[in-house]
């Protein structure tokens, strides 16, 4: 088409899916910018918010977790005096009673309670001979003595037990401390 003297350009119509192939406008182009950066800026928004929530499962993970360490503590802190009680009643039955039926009764009910809190990762601590370690002993009286290293466990008053790292109950022990020097008075 020619309109005096001069060749027109013959519009295209834009075929849906494909961009229009004539020269972008200066305006077109800030407008796909815009739209690029608005495309960057929501898939930054939504890596940042599937970090935090996997963030958020981890840390709810963590925290039930502690709280289950938490209730066991609690509960096997209430139970420990039982075995206790049962440690010191066996321990003052007398000999001749020991085959007894209700004696050994006594000594199965404890064995068992033993067995649980093995299967539960309770382990006791606190023996004769080990180095006295404040985390996990509690020191309730030292005894002078040259025949062993200072701060060596002599003697356990009360079993400590922990589950894992965490201490449920000190032991409570008898130290070892090197005796003190006789000073001569003249």
């Amino acid at each position: 088409m020619q309109q005096n003297g001069q060749e027109q350009p013959v519009e295209q119509p834009e075929r849906e899916g494909e961009p229009n192939t004539a020269a972008v406008s200066p305006q077109g182009e800030q407008q796909q910018s815009r739209e690029q950066q608005k495309t960057e800026e929501c898939l930054d928004l939504l890596r940042r918010t599937q970090a935090d929530f996997v963030n958020y499962r981890r840390r709810m993970s963590q925290e039930q977790a502690e709280g289950r360490i938490a209730a066991q503590i609690a509960l096997l802190s209430r139970l420990l005096p039982v075995l206790d009680d049962f440690g010191r009643a066996l321990g003052a039955a007398p000999p001749e009673l020991a085959t007894h039926p209700w004696v050994q009764g006594l000594f199965l009910v404890a064995r068992r309670l033993t067995t649980v809190l093995d299967q539960l990762g309770v382990q006791q601590i606190g023996a004769p001979g080990e180095p006295f370690d404040p985390r996990w002993h509690e020191a309730i009286t030292t005894e002078a003595r040259a025949d062993v290293p200072e701060g060596t466990i002599l003697q356990v008053a009360q079993p400590g037990y922990v589950l894992g790292e965490r201490v449920i109950r000190p032991a409570q022990v008898v130290v070892a401390r090197a005796p003190s020097p006789v000073s001569e008075v003249g």
